[in-house]
C-alpha cells in the first residue's frame, strides 16, 4: 500500500476509501512524507491518529521522534471552519494532507446550498494550495447519504477538471469462515 500512492507536484490528489482503509493509506502516506521533510496536515474529521503515526514511524526509522516534529496539524469541526482554515492556509512548497475533508460538510444542520457554496470556496483554495506543492485530500467512499454523494461527486469532478489524480482503495473482503455443520 505504501508504494501505491505517490504524490506528484504540483497536483491535487483525491483518496477515496472506506474509513479504516483511508486511515491506513493516509497514515502510511504521512509517515513517508515526514521522513522527507515538513508536512502540513488539515484534519476535517478529527481522525488524525498521532499514536498510529508514531507506531508506523517507529517501525520504519530509528529517527521516528525527529520525523514526528516535521508535522503540523490543524483541525476544523464544521464546514465553515474548514473554509476558513483553507482560506488562511498559505500556499507554500510544503505537502498538504487534508484528512476526511468532506466530513464537516455532512452536517445536515447546515442547509445544502450553504454547504455547496462553502465547498466551492474550499475547492478554489485547494487549487491554490496545490500550485507550489502536492495536496492529498481523503474522503469517505461510499458517502453516507445521497446529499453527501452529491458533494463527493462535485469534489471528484473538480479534481478531474484540474488534471488531478483520483485514488480509490477498497478494503479486502473478509473470507467467510468455513462452517463445521
Amino acid at each position: 500500500m505504501d508504494d501505491i500512492l505517490q504524490l506528484s507536484s504540483p497536483r491535487l490528489h483525491l483518496v477515496l476509501a472506506e474509513r479504516q482503509m483511508r486511515r491506513q493509506v493516509m497514515t502510511a502516506l504521512t509517515a513517508r512524507l515526514v521522513q522527507q521533510g515538513a508536512v502540513r496536515l488539515l484534519d476535517g474529521g478529527n481522525s488524525f491518529d498521532g499514536y498510529g503515526l508514531a507506531r508506523t514511524l517507529h517501525q520504519q526509522t530509528p529517527r521516528w521522534q525527529a520525523a514526528l516534529k516535521h508535522i503540523s496539524v490543524a483541525r476544523a469541526f464544521t464546514c465553515n471552519q474548514m473554509a476558513t482554515l483553507l482560506a488562511q492556509t498559505n500556499a507554500v512548497p510544503l505537502p498538504t494532507l487534508v484528512l476526511d475533508f468532506l466530513d464537516t460538510f455532512y452536517d445536515e444542520n447546515t442547509p445544502l446550498p450553504d454547504r455547496q457554496r462553502l465547498l466551492e470556496q474550499c475547492l478554489a483554495h485547494l487549487q491554490r494550495l496545490c500550485q507550489p506543492a502536492p495536496v492529498a485530500v481523503s474522503v469517505c467512499q461510499p458517502a453516507p447519504s445521497p446529499q453527501a454523494e452529491q458533494l463527493v461527486e462535485t469534489l471528484i469532478a473538480a479534481v478531474v477538471q484540474a488534471n488531478g489524480k483520483v485514488w480509490s482503495f477498497a478494503a479486502t473482503p473478509k473470507k467467510p469462515q468455513p462452517r463445521l455443520f
